[in-house]
């Protein structure tokens, strides 16, 4: 029951992209952002969703080592579960956990195909087999087009949802119709969702970039628990 209640919000369903079913069984998704806007936290949102939900998680870093990521679950498990007045939320914690497989790499040695390899040595050796897998730190333009074909490819044949963090670059315009237009213009075919974290003033705005859904609520993250909300403060 407290499961259930809790991926009720899960923020897919808030912003009306349930419907998207293919999306939702396989495929790739970005959270578009300029740095230090809260596309770390969003992402963990979605992963914890998927745990909450049984699916098997692989976070992969290339920028925090792993018990920096592990305190990132935790502090955002806590904001979610105080939001929800869940209590005692350590069992539900410890539920979770089997589910989540958490890997770092150096940015420098890292590239999509060494991460597909490890993906299919974890699988073949019965170590961890992941549904939704999370790709935060790394450059997307560092990858080649042939490379971004063949993980879409990977994906689709096993049935992942893999979800990148996007880094806009500081000092341009996060309007759609500059940089981050651009960014859809060049990437939305590989991408199925594209959510940008937009800041306006002390909001910071989540919303599809690739397709507006009827009657789309304004979303925002909380500035305090950078929480996916409805409301502005």
């Amino acid at each position: 029951m407290l499961k259930k209640s809790l991926i009720i919000r899960d923020p897919l369903k808030l912003l009306g992209l349930e419907t998207d079913q293919t999306f939702q069984e396989r495929g790739c998704g970005a959270i578009f952002a300029r740095a230090g806007v809260g596309k770390t936290a969003l992402l963990v949102q979605l992963a914890i969703n998927s745990l909450l939900q049984e699916k098997p998680v692989l976070h992969i870093s290339l920028k925090d080592p792993v018990d920096k990521v592990d305190l990132w679950y935790k502090e955002v498990f806590q904001n979610i579960t105080k939001l929800n007045d869940i209590r005692p939320a350590d069992r539900l914690w410890d539920e979770m956990l089997p589910y989540r497989f958490i890997m770092t790499f150096e940015s420098s040695s890292f590239s999509l195909d060494r991460l597909m390899d490890k993906i299919e040595e974890l699988r073949s050796q019965k170590i961890f087999s992941p549904k939704l897998i999370m790709i935060d730190g790394f450059s997307i333009t560092d990858a080649n087009p042939e490379e971004l074909d063949r993980l879409k490819e990977f994906a689709l044949a096993n049935g992942f949802i893999i979800w990148f963090t996007i880094r806009g670059h500081r000092g341009e315009s996060q309007a759609p119709n500059t940089f981050s237009l651009e960014f859809v213009n060049h990437y939305g075919d590989f991408f199925d969702v594209i959510l940008q974290l937009s800041p306006e003033k002390d909001q910071v705005q989540v919303k599809p970039l690739k397709k507006e859904t009827a009657n789309q609520p304004h979303l925002f993250l909380d500035p305090s628990t950078l929480l996916i909300r409805e409301n502005r403060v």
